[in-house]
């Protein structure tokens, strides 16, 4: 039997992937459109639709591609279902607002004067993880609670910010970040 924690970062990764994945397709279309609220902008330059669109699709890909890897191998337990359309379904949930919630980081950085790109602890970690973890939850009730119960809630937000820091680095290292935070 493998450990709730463990299957849960497991079952977490298309929210993870969806993050860095961003800054791979990204660049075109600013989401905000350069637009300001209220004196300042909204999102900033580094928000774009199709980074937005490449991070949906690659977390859901990889989610897709890893629940039927471990449903072929009889590793159940690593899964979301063994149904195409529920499974699409959650992994979409994950990314999405995986997505979504970086977008709320960005959009409470910039109320709080911080710069696009600048460092800001907690806010750039933990929204897209809290947001993907809240509307699964929110979409799927007692299925999000039996497949991210809180040990696994626990481990997911102890390792996020690893995560997010090697990521970072990782990028900044092949040059797709000008900075490796």
């Amino acid at each position: 039997m493998i450990p709730s924690f463990i299957t849960s970062l497991v079952l977490f990764i298309p929210a993870f992937i969806a993050n860095p994945s961003a800054v791979i397709t990204g660049g075109k279309l600013v989401i905000d459109g350069g637009r300001s609220w209220k004196g300042k902008r909204i999102f900033g330059d580094h928000k774009t639709w199709s980074g937005l669109a490449g991070g949906v699709f690659a977390g859901s890909l990889i989610g897709l591609i890893l629940n039927y890897v471990f449903l072929f191998t009889n590793i159940g337990e690593l899964t979301f279902s063994n149904q195409l359309s529920t499974v699409f379904e959650m992994v979409l949930v994950l990314s999405f607002f995986s997505m979504f919630g970086d977008l709320v980081g960005s959009f409470i950085k910039r109320r709080i004067g911080r710069a696009p790109g600048a460092e800001s602890l907690f806010l750039d970690q933990y929204p897209f993880a809290l947001f993907a973890l809240a509307f699964f939850y929110i979409f799927f009730g007692s299925k999000g609670v039996e497949l991210f119960p809180w040990p696994g809630v626990i481990a997911i937000l102890v390792v996020t910010p690893l995560i997010h820091r090697a990521v970072n680095i990782i990028g900044y290292k092949l040059k797709m970040k000008s900075v490796p935070y």
